[in-house]
């Protein structure tokens, strides 16, 4: 077996297209050429596509997608502590390897994508080869399942554990149903936030895959660019990548709502639909209105989710506020490897404490579910 690198996804069209598959809808080959064709991954986003192919007989037979980083941009692990070790011993940090999905915290259930069982401990020994070669600084595999997270624990990849907020549908027939599972404070402060914006005259509207048109965009990433803007952030994504949303020949499933009073938009959200998972993404708004963001990202999403029998929806990262709107806390995880003998094992004792903590906030958070005892 041998590997290569290569800078563009369209270098290994076919392969992908056949086997580059996962659990959520990003982890496709026409998700990531979109990303390279509208250069929101390239030089100048520091996300340079550097994926690495493995050979047998010139025949293509695994696929492990990757990415040179300049910086640690939406990467939603953040690792400034290690590399300001880095830089302390007069090292550096940059350029990184990872392996993940670019600006977007979802968790996949491979690390490596090939048509048939493969060897996965020559996978990564060469992976490893290629790494010390190029004296790479670090290599770091996000958003991965904790089965394949305990395969890389072997290779001396360093476990590290996150939080995300997931709601869970427990065969509920309809919103009611839902409320109906919680208890009565939290059902009160729902159907309180839900009336004040009705009372407000507000109203919304859902579009998928075909019915959004260019307008719609144009709506969506000018409210994308004002959340930016109000978080002192950068919008990693540009107006041609959403625009290829809808422009591109994808198998994605797109779900776009929008807010308005009197015909006038106030805000909107963009969800992606996978086979059993609602993946909420990017949302912003015109006006400062009150609970807005709750009915856009949380129960607009859970409406669809119980109409189209999905088993849960991912809202993103971070969020403790959505505990009580009923997305329960769960364990992430990812994995990373060091080059770097004399901070690798510091950096493994301030894991293992580091998710120790993490273990122990999660267990805390979910005494506070919102949901009553007697509920399934």
């Amino acid at each position: 077996m041998k590997i290569e690198l290569i800078s563009s996804i369209k270098n290994a069209e076919d392969f992908c297209k056949q086997n580059f598959s996962d659990n959520s809808p990003f982890l496709k080959y026409s998700f990531f050429k979109l990303l390279e064709d509208s250069n929101c991954t390239g030089e100048n986003s520091g996300w340079i596509p550097q994926h690495f192919i493995f050979k047998e007989n010139n025949k293509t037979v695994a696929f492990v997608p990757n990415f040179k980083k300049l910086n640690s941009n939406g990467e939603y692990i953040f690792d400034h502590m290690f590399e300001n070790a880095y830089y302390q011993i007069g090292s550096n940090y940059f350029p990184k390897y990872l392996s993940g999905i670019p600006f977007t915290p979802v968790t996949r259930q491979k690390f490596i994508y090939s048509k048939n069982s493969i060897d996965q401990e020559k996978v990564i020994d060469l992976i490893l080869e290629v790494l010390k070669e190029k004296n790479i600084s670090s290599f770091h595999a996000n958003f991965i399942d904790l089965k394949t997270s305990k395969i890389l624990e072997k290779y001396k990849f360093l476990k590290r554990i996150g939080i995300q907020y997931h709601w869970v549908n427990n065969s509920f027939n309809d919103f009611s149903d839902f409320l109906s599972s919680m208890k009565s404070r939290k059902k009160k402060t729902i159907i309180k936030e839900r009336k004040f914006l009705k009372d407000q005259g507000v109203s919304f509207s859902s579009k998928e895959g075909d019915m959004i048109d260019e307008e719609d965009i144009k709506n969506l990433y000018s409210c994308y660019l004002n959340t930016i803007e109000k978080k002192w952030s950068r919008p990693y994504l540009n107006f041609e990548f959403f625009k290829g949303l809808i422009n591109s020949n994808s198998d994605k499933k797109v779900l776009l709502i929008s807010a308005y009073k009197h015909k006038k938009l106030l805000g909107c959200s963009i969800h992606f639909v996978g086979n059993e998972i609602l993946y909420g993404r990017y949302w912003g708004c015109t006006e400062n209105v009150p609970y807005l963001h709750f009915e856009l990202c949380y129960y607009q999403a859970i409406e669809y989710a119980i109409k189209n029998k999905l088993k849960k929806v991912e809202a993103g990262a971070q969020g403790e506020h959505k505990i009580s709107r009923g997305y329960l806390p769960n364990l992430t995880y990812s994995n990373h490897w060091f080059n770097n003998e004399a901070l690798a094992g510091p950096i493994r004792d301030f894991l293992e404490k580091e998710n120790k903590k993490t273990i122990e906030v999660a267990d805390y958070l979910s005494k506070f579910s919102p949901f009553s005892e007697n509920s399934n």
